[in-house]
């Protein structure tokens, strides 16, 4: 199979794999995932990152039938196969994306021009996948349309953070203020969710709420939340 079963709730199927993108310093690694309402089949693509066709394979080894791509934000590794997945799809599947993040203008300037989407978020939107709720919830700091999609599930609550938070920290960003703006994004918007949530993040390994709070607070009551100016990245400073 061309992706694996990831993760399973009462409700969702979390299909994923890791895919490799070419960059001019060398290759460079996403997770891609698709989550599948299990009462309907249908199916939701997170972000349209590189190597689509074998999303696409997993999507139809697993039954599935695609019925929307939730994007979390426009970076270049998260829309790398857009219009591929555009062509493969048609117009009867539409694309999510904070408005924000589909303007080609001096806060995306890795946006040529601007982006064709469907269906233009907020936060604060419920998205129905099958059966399922997805709750939309805006947090900008990575870029300022990032969001995440939360599935409040009573037992095994699932979130689709894209780049904003890691285990360790949060996600690579271009400066203070964008660092500032994360972190009040995380602390204000992902760390009221229930601290079992499963996290599922644009690269790496998953986290969940709770444990991703200890890490900030132990870094606070340290000192230790620091951010490399070299390499953009934010970490709590916890061992």
């Amino acid at each position: 199979m061309s992706m694996e079963l990831h993760a399973e709730s009462r409700l969702l199927r979390v299909y994923s794999r890791v895919v490799v993108m070419q960059m001019s310093w060398g290759p460079f690694e996403n997770n891609a995932f698709v989550l599948v309402d299990k009462g309907t089949g249908d199916a939701a693509i997170i972000d349209a990152v590189a190597q689509h066709e074998l999303v696409m394979a997993g999507v139809e080894d697993s039954g599935a039938t695609p019925k929307m791509v939730l994007f979390t934000h426009s970076h270049p590794d998260h829309i790398k196969s857009y219009h591929e997945l555009r062509e493969r799809l048609g117009p009867n599947v539409p694309f999510y994306m904070h408005t924000s993040d589909t303007v080609a203008d001096e806060q995306h300037p890795w946006l040529e021009t601007d982006l064709d989407i469907d269906i233009h978020l907020q936060g604060g939107e419920t998205i129905l996948l099958g059966g399922t709720e997805f709750e939309v919830l805006h947090t900008p700091g990575h870029t300022t349309g990032s969001v995440s999609y939360y599935n409040a599930d009573e037992i095994d609550p699932y979130c689709v953070v894209g780049d904003t938070l890691f285990p360790g920290g949060p996600g690579n960003t271009r400066g203070m203020p964008q660092v500032t703006q994360e972190v009040r994004s995380i602390v204000t918007r992902l760390y009221g969710l229930p601290e079992k949530t499963l996290t599922f993040n644009g690269h790496g390994d998953d986290t969940t709420i709770g444990a991703s709070i200890d890490e900030f607070v132990q870094g606070a009551m340290a000192h230790s939340i620091v951010r490399d100016d070299a390499s953009g990245d934010t970490t709590w400073g916890v061992e």
